[in-house]
């Protein structure tokens, strides 16, 4: 029984090093490998976009958008993890039917620019951005974020504040989102460089309006909620869509009736 018993008590301190090992190990891998578990670019070719034939494609700085001038309001769009620039042409029709010029901005290591995607990089896609728009005569601006693009947006806006923020699927901060995944790991010590988007809007008081799917399995609809009710505008509101995951979000009417209603 003995013999047993310390057979059975090695086999146990085995197997729970081995579990350490591993916990410590993916742990490391995903604190070292962050930015590339969040950006997904695609390879499509910037200069090759039939979907935005009619924009222009301009460089400012190290900075790449598809561009159209068609009024005094400009809208700008920081789109998505997965894809590309190009993929958000359906946009397009929603800016221009309201009347808005659009800047649709593509981030430092997508479109096979040579680099890799990194919050720096992409931060400093946001300060080209607003060089850009200050040196133009814009009655009005709207910036729009979608999913990771909710982290460029509200730092866009805690530098530049704009009239209308437009965000889905938007996150409190990528401390918390990596939380709610890695529950079982201390992401706040890991995640490095974040967008924190609670702290860029503390003080930002323009019209605020949130769109979430109420059954999105990748952000969870509760970081969206927590940021909405930490940002200081009386002019917010926040609309849950019924049935909506992450990426289906934009095919029910309910999210087409308050984008059309915010955008006017």
């Amino acid at each position: 029984m003995m013999k047993n018993f310390f057979a059975f008590n090695k086999a146990s301190k085995i197997a729970l090093l081995i579990l350490v090992i591993f916990y410590v190990g993916f742990g490391i891998v995903i604190t070292l490998f962050q930015e590339r578990l969040i950006y997904s670019p695609f390879s499509q070719d910037f200069d090759n976009c039939p979907a935005l034939s009619s924009a222009d494609k301009i460089r400012f700085g190290a900075t790449r958008a598809y561009y159209k001038e068609a009024g005094e309001k400009l809208v700008v769009l920081y789109h998505g993890n997965a894809g590309s620039a190009c993929d958000r042409d359906y946009w397009a029709l929603f800016f221009e039917n309201n009347g808005y010029s659009y800047l649709i901005v593509e981030y430092e290591g997508y479109s096979n620019d040579g680099k890799t995607p990194s919050h720096n990089g992409i931060k400093g896609n946001v300060r080209d951005v607003i060089t850009f728009i200050e040196s133009r005569q814009f009655k009005e601006v709207l910036v729009v974020g979608e999913s990771i693009g909710s982290g460029p947006a509200s730092l866009h806006a805690s530098l530049l504040p704009p009239q209308k923020l437009l965000l889905f699927t938007a996150f409190s901060s990528l401390k918390d989102l990596a939380h709610s995944i890695y529950w079982y790991y201390p992401t706040s010590f890991m995640v490095n460089n974040a967008f924190d988007n609670v702290k860029s809007l503390k003080n930002f008081t323009g019209r605020v309006l949130i769109i979430h799917g109420e059954n999105d399995t990748i952000i969870p609809q509760k970081l969206a909620r927590t940021f909405f009710e930490n940002i200081d505008s009386d002019d917010k509101e926040f609309v849950s869509i019924a049935g909506a995951n992450h990426n289906d979000i934009f095919i029910f009417k309910d999210t087409t009736i308050a984008i059309n209603n915010f955008l006017r």
